[in-house]
């Protein structure tokens, strides 16, 4: 445990001072050359979702496309950041990947202007003959080109052929696709480059535009007694918090579903709701989704009574509580008191669902609250978490082990709750770390560089070392394979990755998916 929860910043910044060194300077400038499809069928598949595209971009969304699915869009701001992006080119003898600019998230959930199955299916089969008929295609069979699709449907068999046709759908396991989970024990994809979810903020406002939580109190979409205790409304246009991270009002953060099978979750509610322990302040534990299929009785927030009759224990106004349902579920409500009170809270505890992944974490980085991966972690960074040769996770992330926190909530968090309130050196040094590598891991953040981060983790999980020896005599003189490594594109990683390589995807993970936490 301690192993796992300590954190190894020292090594972050690999000998600079305490007052941080440029993080710029420990990066490796590595640019990936990319090419992305215009053949006419290829073209007229992503001309169709570009209204779609575009009305989201400026925070317009199709009515049909429900606030559980508004995380899974990575696909508009992946094509988004690529289609101007300096890295470009357009001779395809040049390029290291190939991008295929289709939405199937989109085509999925029918936003694009044409809607009918069978046509669609028609373009999908000229767009796999134009391609397949490349001479790209036919030095690496698929492995370099890449396709982003998010949306959960499409970890099940039948979803792709479904909404592109057989021959696409067959197309499609033959190549690399952009995944939040890179669990490939189905047969589904050639390989998975692991990618961050869009986060809950992404559908309440613009594309590229800064967060700051009292924004939502003052556009009138939630209002100061939906998220502040009673003896703080009086600032909260403008609260202590706003200059001074250390001053949130909150600790522990978890507002979600307990149903479903969610043991840790469950834990949580019942031994740290109302645990004050080593830290002074409250926190907020708030129960979504349907109260009929979870064992936890609890009121509606903001709970009225600032005790629990089980324990005759302090709790805040929302503890232990369940969001009032109205007859119809108002998601804007709903989204905004989530990313207000996260971003209130120190701690983003972050259970896993029912996978390792986890889009909390992203909502995190948005709201500058710190990590807490409560999960299989192991299996986590294996299957779920980006960027890693380019990220360090593990400097200014929290984790604890799944069967460690059920043993002993409360002792499994105490380490973690000491350095928050005891060692505000540490802490700040883990926001700054947040705050840097925000810009890879948003995809909605202003000068966002997540594509790019897609594109060189691509080459470190999917490529085989055929397609950089390739590249390597396609674009240079003296091109062999004993150079391979020595390439700037190729060299080892900066941080330590654990991420599924290649095979290693066809594994089945354990704990990937089944309804269990």
């Amino acid at each position: 445990m301690a192993d796992t929860i300590k954190s190894e910043g020292k090594d972050v910044l690999q000998g600079a001072d305490a007052k941080f060194a440029n993080l710029e300077a420990v990066e490796r400038d590595i640019e990936v050359p990319f090419y992305v499809y215009q053949t006419p069928a290829m073209r007229q598949l992503y001309d169709m979702c570009q209204k779609a595209a575009r009305h989201m971009l400026t925070g317009h969304w199709p009515g049909r496309f429900d606030l559980d699915n508004r995380k899974n869009v990575d696909e508009i701001y992946w094509l988004d950041q690529l289609w101007k992006d300096t890295w470009r080119t357009f001779d395809p003898d040049k390029a290291l990947v190939y991008v295929l600019p289709i939405y199937p998230v989109l085509l999925y959930h029918r936003s694009c202007k044409e809607g009918n199955r069978k046509k669609i299916h028609a373009l999908a089969d000229k767009a796999v003959k134009e391609v397949m008929e490349t001479p790209q295609w036919e030095r690496n069979r698929g492995l370099d080109h890449i396709l982003v699709l998010t949306d959960f449907e499409f970890k099940y068999p039948g979803r792709m052929e479904m909404v592109f046709g057989r021959a696409f759908s067959t197309f499609a396991r033959n190549i690399t696709q952009g995944r939040h989970l890179a669990d490939n024990h189905r047969d589904l994809f050639g390989c998975a480059v692991t990618i961050p979810h869009t986060s809950s903020l992404t559908a309440l406002q613009k594309a590229y535009q800064p967060f700051e939580k009292e924004s939502l109190l003052k556009r009138g979409l939630i209002k100061p007694t939906d998220v502040f205790e009673d003896d703080r409304l009086g600032s909260a246009f403008d609260p202590p918090s706003r200059h001074d991270w250390f001053q949130r009002d909150y600790t522990m953060f978890f507002q979600g579903r307990t149903d479903f099978g969610r043991p840790y979750r469950n834990l949580a509610f019942e031994h740290l709701a109302g645990w004050h322990g080593p830290n002074p302040a409250k926190s907020v534990f708030v129960m979504a989704g349907n109260k009929h299929k979870t064992k936890l009785s609890l009121p509606d927030c903001p709970r009225q009574e600032n005790t629990t009759r089980s324990r005759d224990m302090p709790i805040g106004r929302f503890e232990r509580c369940k969001i009032a349902r109205k007859k119809h579920k108002d998601w804007l409500l709903e989204t905004s008191t989530f990313m207000h009170r996260l971003a209130n809270s120190k701690l983003n505890l972050c259970f896993r669902g029912t996978d390792v992944t986890s889009s909390r974490v992203m909502d995190g980085f948005w709201a500058r609250t710190l990590n807490v991966l409560i999960n299989e972690v192991d299996d986590a960074f294996k299957y779920g978490i980006p960027f890693q040769c380019e990220i360090p996770w593990r400097n200014f992330t929290y984790a604890i082990e799944g069967s460690v926190f059920e043993q002993d909530p409360r002792a499994a968090l105490k380490p973690i709750l000491d350095e928050l309130y005891k060692d505000h050196r540490a802490v700040t040094k883990k926001l700054r770390l947040m705050d840097y590598y925000s810009k890879k891991i948003l995809w909605n953040a202003p000068k966002s560089e997540t594509a790019r981060s897609v594109l060189r983790a691509m080459t470190r999980q999917c490529l085989t070392d055929e397609a950089k020896v390739g590249f390597i005599k396609r674009t240079t003189k003296d091109g062999t394979a004993a150079n391979v490594r020595d390439h700037p594109l190729f060299s080892r990683c900066a941080f330590v990755d654990t991420s599924a390589k290649g095979e290693e995807q066809r594994n089945p993970c354990a704990t990937c998916d089944r309804l269990h936490i």
